[in-house]
């Protein structure tokens, strides 16, 4: 599963994305999967004019190299329920985005492919993390 930076820095080409991920995507290597949260986040930052990508391009994008929507289920909210809320460099870790993903991942046992600094934390918990690295 791909987590919002990874899809932003996907569709906008920043080299901040290992080439291996981006090339594996690209080339069909693995199905890869993206939460409904990630585009309700992306729309969000929109919004708020931090990002400038459209939801249709994102949308196409996601067609073009097959990629899953993953919608959330009572399943993935049933573990966000029960996933601590983790004090991480003195700081409570209450991102909704993050916690969702987080939890959907651990549902469905998919592993999270991610560059924040937080969710390795959360790996005695069940998730399983590729951690993006330049």
């Amino acid at each position: 599963m791909i987590d919002t930076h990874i899809l932003i820095w996907l569709l906008s080409d920043n080299n901040k994305l290992n080439w291996s991920i981006r090339e594996d995507i690209e080339y069909f290597q693995h199905q890869y999967f993206v939460s409904v949260e990630s585009l309700r986040e992306i729309v969000i930052l929109k919004s708020l004019k931090k990002i400038s990508l459209s939801l249709d391009m994102v949308i196409t994008y996601l067609q073009q190299f097959q990629i899953k929507i993953l919608p959330i289920e009572t399943c993935h909210v049933k573990e966000l329920e029960n996933l601590p809320n983790l004090v991480i460099n003195g700081n409570m870790h209450l991102d909704p985005f993050d916690r969702m993903l987080i939890a959907q991942s651990i549902a469905e046992k998919y592993t999270l492919i991610s560059s924040d600094g937080k969710f390795p934390y959360y790996q005695d918990y069940g998730l399983q993390l590729f951690v993006n690295e330049i």
